[in-house]
């Protein structure tokens, strides 16, 4: 695994390899898991909130609009926390958290665009809102990384991922999958054993603390590897805004 995550490494123009994004989402995730999950998991906290039918309309507006800001800062900060990993650095939660922090109003502004823009595209067709949805696949580490506003970063996402869309797909739906057979799973245990639902929603919390910190590094060693395939740039150059 340290092979695949080489600071020197270099892919001819356009060789973008499932495989090697495979395998560098898992060197990176499971040698700082505790540190992503603990990020995401706070992210994660508002749904108890969320799935509480006894809440009241108010604290369930509040809720989402929490969890949304939640969910972008959390991203960033696992951004810079992934790029600390493949460079061979300590993971800071507490650096982290200040480069998140520093990001947030464009990392917020961007999510609520491309919210916007993909909600558009499935509300026209499925077809057009996936498409979106792959073209703005590395937003947020590109908003992050590259210090740019919600459009460029848009822009230079769909730059990106352009030629390789139908992989970066075939990526998610790979992830997206087993998180919705363990969500179910989770559901039908839960109901066997009769728990409260103050148990459920801490379950599915868990639950969606763990996805959401591979989701993270999936996205963030997607953007890597392209840049590396089409720029020719390695970790430490891309990394380097951070120093």
């Amino acid at each position: 695994m340290t092979e695949a995550i080489s600071r020197t490494e270099r892919f001819a123009d356009g060789e973008f390899r499932v495989g090697g994004v495979i395998n560098r989402t898992w060197s990176v995730l499971s040698k700082s898991f505790p540190t992503f999950f603990a990020v995401t998991a706070v992210a994660s906290l508002p749904d108890l909130v969320l799935g509480n039918p006894g809440q009241n309309r108010t604290l369930l507006i509040a809720g989402a609009v929490v969890s949304a800001v939640m969910l972008s800062l959390s991203q960033a900060m696992v951004v810079y926390g992934a790029f600390q990993q493949m460079s061979g650095k300590p993971v800071s939660l507490l650096e982290s958290l200040r480069v998140g922090w520093h990001r947030s109003p464009a990392v917020i502004g961007l999510a609520i665009c491309s919210s916007v823009l993909m909600a558009l595209g499935f509300a026209l067709l499925i077809i057009p809102g996936l498409i979106v949805a792959t073209m703005l696949f590395v937003a947020t580490p590109v908003c992050v990384v590259e210090r740019l506003g919600p459009f460029d970063s848009m822009e230079r996402s769909a730059q990106l991922t352009k030629g390789h869309r139908g992989k970066i797909f075939g990526l998610l739906v790979l992830l997206a999958v087993p998180a919705v057979i363990v969500a179910a799973v989770i559901d039908t245990m839960v109901e066997i054993a009769g728990a409260n639902e103050l148990l459920a929603a801490i379950g599915h919390v868990a639950w969606d603390a763990t996805w959401g910190a591979a989701y993270a590094v999936l996205v963030i060693a997607i953007y890597h590897d392209l840049r590396v395939a089409k720029e020719g740039v390695d970790t430490a150059q891309i990394a380097a805004v951070f120093e």
